[in-house]
C-alpha cells in the first residue's frame, strides 16, 4: 500500500479551490453538542460554537493527510446567519494566503460556508496554521 503524501507548505497554493464539503445540521448532533456546551439553545437554530466544528472538518477534509506538529495559530468567524435545524451547508476551502516569518511557515485558509438549498452565504471563517515540516 502506498503511502498518502503529505499536505506541506507547498501544497498550499493562494486562491486555489481544495473542494467543498456539506454538513446536514441534524437535531441528533445538536443535541449531542448541547449536553456538553448547554447554554448554546436557542431554539430552531444550530449553536454557534459548531462553526469552528463544520470549518475545522471541511479544512482537514480537503488540506490533508497534515505532517506532525503543526500548530493551530487562530482562528476568526463573520456570521450573516445561523443555519436552522435541518438545513443542508456546503462550506468551500481555499487558501488565501501563506508567507514565511522569522523561518516559520504560515498558511491561511478560508472557509465559505452557504445553504446548499439558497446558496445564501451564512458564515465564513478563516483559519491561520503554521505549518510544520
Amino acid at each position: 500500500m502506498a503511502k498518502e503524501k503529505l499536505f506541506t507548505y507547498d501544497h498550499y497554493e493562494p486562491g486555489k479551490l481544495y473542494g467543498e464539503s456539506e454538513f446536514t445540521v441534524d437535531e441528533e448532533t445538536v443535541n449531542k453538542w448541547r449536553t456538553v456546551y448547554p447554554d448554546d439553545n436557542e431554539p430552531g437554530v444550530m449553536p454557534p460554537g459548531m462553526t469552528a466544528m463544520i470549518a475545522v472538518d471541511a479544512i482537514l477534509t480537503h488540506q490533508s493527510p497534515r505532517p506532525p506538529g503543526g500548530v493551530h495559530g487562530g482562528q476568526s468567524f463573520d456570521i450573516h446567519r445561523m443555519p436552522r435545524i435541518g438545513e443542508t451547508l456546503v462550506t468551500e476551502v481555499r487558501c488565501i494566503d501563506k508567507e514565511i516569518r522569522k523561518g516559520r511557515k504560515w498558511a491561511y485558509s478560508e472557509t465559505r460556508t452557504r445553504s446548499k438549498d439558497t446558496g445564501e452565504l451564512l458564515f465564513t471563517g478563516v483559519m491561520t496554521s503554521l505549518v510544520a515540516e
